[in-house]
């Protein structure tokens, strides 16, 4: 009879803080996910200190705000690009268009968006993206409804995990009062065997996108343009998957399961 072996005895004592070492983990993963973005050790410490010591979280904050708000006007301009009659060829294809002024032109695309960027901002960052092709002679063709810019890994995990934290609060503050309007919740396995999951995660890619797409436009339509009123916030949903080795050794290619939906002061 095969022998097992003994399962290995628990590092964890009775005093063992959970919130401090799972703040530990936290603060480790972030480091190190800065660190392969070349994001350099000097600017994490010169940040931290400011951010503890004279809490200048706001100040710091304001230009990445600013860009924050420029990538979802993009959204909404190229957005507009695909769906607005004025610049729909005869097939329902977005026309391209030009950098100077007219019907047919960038600048004419933006004001018709509603986007508050202004129109050099979004011509600038049209010439970054993927989503968009320029021509020798100068025009910008569409490819993609979706606006993409290269080299945004730490941006995306910024604009996510701040969001997921705050998510996690809210939930926290509505079960002491003993409400539930957000829903934060995952699925996973700890031992599965990396090497026969592709079908699997092509099964959850195709119904993650047809869920993605059934409540884009839903959202979409409830954006406001211009209001004063007191309650507008955020709301969002984004999903992700993911899998991790469990021997040490990091996969190229990592892919991120896990729906949240994301609320700020709503």
């Amino acid at each position: 009879m095969a022998r097992h072996k003994p399962a290995k005895p628990s590092k964890i004592t009775p005093a063992f803080d959970l919130n401090q070492q799972g703040a530990n983990a936290l603060l480790a993963a972030t480091f190190d996910f800065l660190r392969r973005n070349n994001i350099s050790k000097k600017s994490i410490l010169e940040f931290t200190q400011k951010h503890l010591v004279r809490n200048q979280r706001d100040r710091s904050l304001r230009v990445y705000r600013e860009l924050e708000q420029a990538q979802e006007d993009m959204g909404l301009i190229m957005g507009t690009w695909f769906s607005h009659p004025r610049f729909l060829d005869q097939s329902g294809n977005p026309m391209p268009l030009n950098t100077g002024t007219g019907p047919n032109s960038i600048a004419h695309l933006v004001r018709a968006s509603g986007a508050r960027v202004q129109a050099s901002i979004a011509l600038e960052l049209m010439r970054r993206s993927r989503s968009v092709k320029i021509s020798s002679d100068g025009r910008l063709t569409a490819l993609r409804r979706a606006f993409v810019l290269p080299k945004l890994e730490v941006l995306r995990a910024a604009f996510v995990v701040e969001r997921y934290l705050d998510t996690l609060q809210q939930i926290a503050l509505g079960r002491k009062k003993e409400i539930s309007l957000i829903l934060e919740r995952s699925c996973h396995v700890s031992e599965v065997d990396l090497a026969k999951i592709i079908p699997i995660l092509r099964d959850i890619e195709s119904r993650g996108t047809a869920f993605m797409d059934s409540i884009d436009g839903d959202l979409e339509c409830r954006r406001l343009r211009k209001s004063k009123l007191k309650s507008v916030g955020e709301l969002g949903v984004h999903v992700f998957v993911w899998t991790k080795s469990t021997n040490g050794t990091s996969k190229s290619g990592k892919k991120l399961l896990s729906v949240r939906a994301l609320q700020n002061r709503l």
